[in-house]
C-alpha cells in the first residue's frame, strides 16, 4: 500500500482565491515560482516565523516585499528588526484584500490602501494523514508520516510518499520517494529481502 494523500494549504479569507490562484496574484509556494516575481511588490501574510522565513525568501526575487499583520503584536521586536535590517516593510493593522486587475489591494484599518501584484499566505498546512491514523501508522506530532530511509512506515507493507512525509515539498522529491519505495517493494516481494 502505498499513502500519497498529501496536505492542504491553509490561506486567509481572499476573495476570489480560485480565480487569483489561477492568474498568480496568490501564490502558495515560493520555491515553486519566486522566479515569476521578480520586482513586483508582494504582500507576505500568515504566522511569524512562517511569514519572515518567506520574506527572506522571497526577497532573491524582488526588493517589494511586506509582510502584513492584523495586530501589531502579530509581529515580536526581533522579527520587526530583522525585517527592517533586510529592508522588508510591515504592515500592522492589515483588514481585507480586495482583488483588483492586477493583484490585490490590502485595506490597512487605518483606511491607508496598499497595492501588491502578489500575495503569498505563509500559514503552513494540514497533513492529510487520517487515513494513514486510521491505518495504524505512526505520525508525528505534525502530523506527518513517519518514515524510514525506504520510505516504510511503521506498518508492514505500508509505504507513505509525498507531502505526507516531512520533506521539501515538492513534487520533484514525491516523484524520488515513490521510486525509492516502489523498489523496496519491489524487491520485499519478489525476493523476500530488504
Amino acid at each position: 500500500v502505498f499513502l500519497a494523500t498529501g496536505v492542504v494549504d491553509v490561506v486567509p479569507a481572499i476573495p476570489r482565491l480560485r480565480e487569483a490562484i489561477a492568474r498568480g496574484s496568490v501564490r502558495l509556494c515560493p520555491v515553486c515560482d519566486g522566479y515569476e516575481i521578480i520586482d513586483r511588490q508582494v504582500a507576505v501574510i500568515g504566522h511569524e516565523a512562517q511569514v519572515l522565513r518567506e520574506a527572506l525568501f522571497l526577497k532573491q526575487y524582488t526588493q517589494h516585499v511586506t509582510m502584513l499583520a492584523r495586530y501589531l503584536p502579530d509581529f515580536s521586536t526581533s522579527t520587526r528588526r530583522v525585517a527592517m535590517e533586510e529592508n522588508i516593510a510591515v504592515c500592522d493593522a492589515f483588514k481585507k484584500f480586495v482583488p483588483t486587475d492586477s493583484g490585490y489591494q490590502a485595506i490597512l484599518k487605518d483606511g491607508e490602501v496598499r497595492h501588491f501584484d502578489v500575495i503569498y499566505p505563509a500559514m503552513g498546512c494540514r497533513v492529510r494523514s487520517e487515513l494513514a491514523l486510521a491505518m495504524g501508522v505512526e505520525c508525528c506530532d505534525e502530523g506527518y508520516v513517519v518514515v524510514d530511509k525506504h520510505q516504510r512506515t511503521s506498518v508492514e507493507g505500508v509505504y507513505a510518499i509525498g507531502d505526507l512525509v516531512r520533506a521539501l515539498n515538492q513534487i520533484a522529491v514525491a516523484f524520488g520517494q515513490a521510486a525509492i519505495a516502489a523498489t523496496d517493494a519491489h524487491n520485499d516481494f519478489a525476493f523476500g529481502y530488504e
